[in-house]
């Protein structure tokens, strides 16, 4: 099951780029403590768990119960065509009536309020003010590394900047996210309560997140823009040195040194020109590699206007995590 955004001309959408770190934190602790595992490295969701208390339960079971996707809008950071401040969105969490979750609630579900939100529902103002609490324990432990992503952030916002002004819109669209796909004039990702949505005269908003590779947090129904929170590139830079693949790594002994770097690296797809620079090898070594590890079903390519994306395959993250040591 597949939520589309249909998308008939991406390179006449607006498109802009906003920094949500509550997107972020909203993203890790349903990974770290709802039992919705995305990715994130363990370190994150170590330090996600180390400030989370027994009082976090009604919050989180709210969140992640597996099989809901839909979550009221007053989870997310305010207005998403700005910038908004951790700070920011506690205060606003904290000066919310109860009524403004139950509203809300009655609104999206349009029926019967499920299991994982009776509680919620009966309790509003102590779920408002849990996930605050819980939002600023939860930055707390991750806001140091927040900052230290700051330079990949503003390389994200030069790379959307200059896809768009190439009109290549698409092309980033494709490239989000793992499991999201631009087909035919729509883009798409799986989702436990599919939808089906046309994106018309409203602007796009892009929202990286310090998240794992899996995660994908969207909202595409606003009346004025959509919004898309997807993983920030190059996360794995802020985590400890990854421990490098020496000649007696599984991975490297079934499919050589070359190889074995280009797959641990596409961890999201990447051009070849960047998957040049963080092998460090030649750019004509590459395609040789990666006609190779195509040819195994293990990478597919796909060209963009001047640029080639590499994505690894199903079949190639299963081979990565088997081999990984």
């Amino acid at each position: 099951m597949r939520t589309t955004l249909a998308v008939e001309r991406p390179q006449n959408v607006p498109v802009a780029l906003a920094l949500a770190p509550g997107l972020s934190m909203l993203a890790l602790i349903t990974d770290a403590l709802g039992g919705r595992s995305r990715g994130a490295p363990e370190s994150w969701r170590r330090l996600v768990r180390s400030v989370a208390t027994s009082k976090d339960a009604m919050v989180v079971r709210s969140l992640a119960t597996p099989g809901y996707s839909v979550v009221p809008d007053l989870v997310f950071p305010g207005d998403p065509a700005t910038d908004v401040a951790v700070e920011t969105q506690i205060e606003m969490l904290r000066d919310l009536p109860g009524h403004a979750l139950t509203d809300e609630l009655h609104v999206i579900l349009n029926g019967p309020v499920p299991p994982h939100w009776r509680a919620a529902a009966d309790k509003p103002e102590q779920w408002l003010h849990g996930y605050a609490d819980l939002l600023e324990r939860t930055w707390s432990a991750m806001g140091d590394i927040w900052k230290r992503a700051r330079p990949l952030l503003d390389r994200e916002m030069e790379r959307v900047a200059l896809a768009a002004a190439r009109g290549s819109t698409d092309a980033v669209l494709n490239d989000l996210h793992a499991d999201c796909m631009f087909r035919d004039g729509a883009f798409s990702f799986p989702d436990t309560q599919p939808g089906r949505f046309y994106i018309g005269s409203r602007r796009l908003v892009l929202m990286p997140m310090l998240a794992g590779p899996t995660a994908l947090v969207s909202h595409l129904d606003g009346p004025d823009l959509v919004w898309i929170g997807y993983p920030l590139p190059g996360v794995g830079a802020l985590t400890s040195s990854p421990k490098p693949r020496g000649k007696d790594d599984p991975l490297v002994l079934l499919i050589g040194d070359v190889r074995a770097a280009i797959l641990a690296n596409l961890e999201r797809p990447l051009t070849m020109g960047r998957l040049a620079e963080l092998t460090h090898h030649a750019p004509n070594a590459i395609t040789y590699h990666c006609d190779r590890l195509e040819t195994a079903g293990l990478i597919v390519r796909q060209r963009f206007g001047r640029e080639i994306h590499v994505h690894r395959t199903d079949r190639g993250t299963a081979l990565v995590r088997l081999l990984s040591i």
